[in-house]
């Protein structure tokens, strides 16, 4: 009685102890699941991890996911020149400078012009035509103002002067004895023309160089034979036509370049004493080409 007894009391406590493991495991294992959900959900630090996350005054907000770009090529860096020095006292730069005005021409003028040039003088004599031509030396001076920006009133003196045969002059046949000894005459003579007047000088453009002008005035003739040194001169009415380019050196001054043209009236020449006509008529012409130094 008491066998049979005990039998069933151990069947009995196996199962309650079969049972409690059957329900226990399930919820064990459902606890193990959310703290390592909730691990997963919240990480920590390793502080954290030991003392237990901090307490959190509202649920953590879900955590969406973030969309990684993938890595771009780098942009080119353009290289930053370095920062010019600061600038020192003093002038500005000649490139950043205004170019300074144009001269304008007016005021005091003043021009020393010279230069090479041919010259002829022509007609006729006791004897038929004469005429002497031959390269020359030409030179004038100018002194006066501006009447207005661009236009000048001055006086002048100019001249020119030549060495050449002289054909159908007294000595082309004559000859000279010295010591019983017969040579023929030099025939050569020297000539010169030359004229003091007024002269009108005109730029077209008050600020730029080129110009051109007349002159007039009396002028002169003489007659030098190299055979006797015999010297002859006139007197005529003459003028000038003149054009060239002025190049600025300064604020006044310039070097110019110009064409010049002289003539006169048919002259009479008289013997040096003035009072014996030699019977030559002859008309001046000269033609140069001038140099000049200006102050305008």
């Amino acid at each position: 009685m008491s066998a049979s007894s005990a039998f069933p009391v151990r069947r009995s406590s196996s199962s309650l102890f079969n049972a409690h493991i059957a329900i226990s495991t399930p919820v064990i294992s459902a606890l193990l699941l959310l703290s390592s959900f909730a691990y997963a959900e919240t990480p920590g630090t390793a502080d954290e991890l030991v003392a237990g996350p901090a307490p959190r005054s509202q649920a953590a907000a879900p955590v969406s996911p973030v969309a990684v770009a993938p890595p771009s090529a780098p942009a080119s860096v353009s290289p930053v020149p370095p920062a010019p020095p600061p600038a020192l006292p003093g002038p500005a730069r000649a490139e950043h400078e205004a170019p300074p005005p144009s001269r304008v021409h007016q005021g005091f003028y003043l021009r020393v012009s010279s230069g090479p040039g041919v010259m002829s003088l022509s007609g006729h004599g006791p004897s038929g035509s004469a005429s002497i031509t031959g390269a020359s030396e030409t030179g004038s001076v100018a002194i006066g103002g501006a009447l207005v920006p661009g236009l000048v009133l001055a006086g002048t003196v100019q001249g020119t002067s030549t060495s050449a045969d002289f054909k159908g002059g007294p000595f082309i046949a004559a000859t000279v004895t010295v010591n019983g000894d017969t040579h023929a005459a030099s025939h050569q003579a020297q000539g010169s023309f030359g004229m003091v007047g007024v002269l009108l000088d005109w730029y077209p453009q008050p600020k730029a160089g080129w110009h051109a002008g007349l002159a007039t005035g009396i002028g002169a003739l003489g007659l030098k034979n190299s055979a006797d040194e015999s010297t002859a001169g006139g007197v005529n009415l003459s003028g000038t036509v003149f054009g060239g380019y002025d190049w600025t050196l300064g604020r006044d001054w310039a070097l110019g370049l110009q064409l010049t043209a002289s003539g006169g009236t048919r002259t009479k020449l008289l013997e040096d004493s003035g009072d014996h006509d030699t019977g030559y008529r002859l008309t001046p012409l000269s033609l140069g080409v001038q140099a000049s130094v200006l102050y305008f």
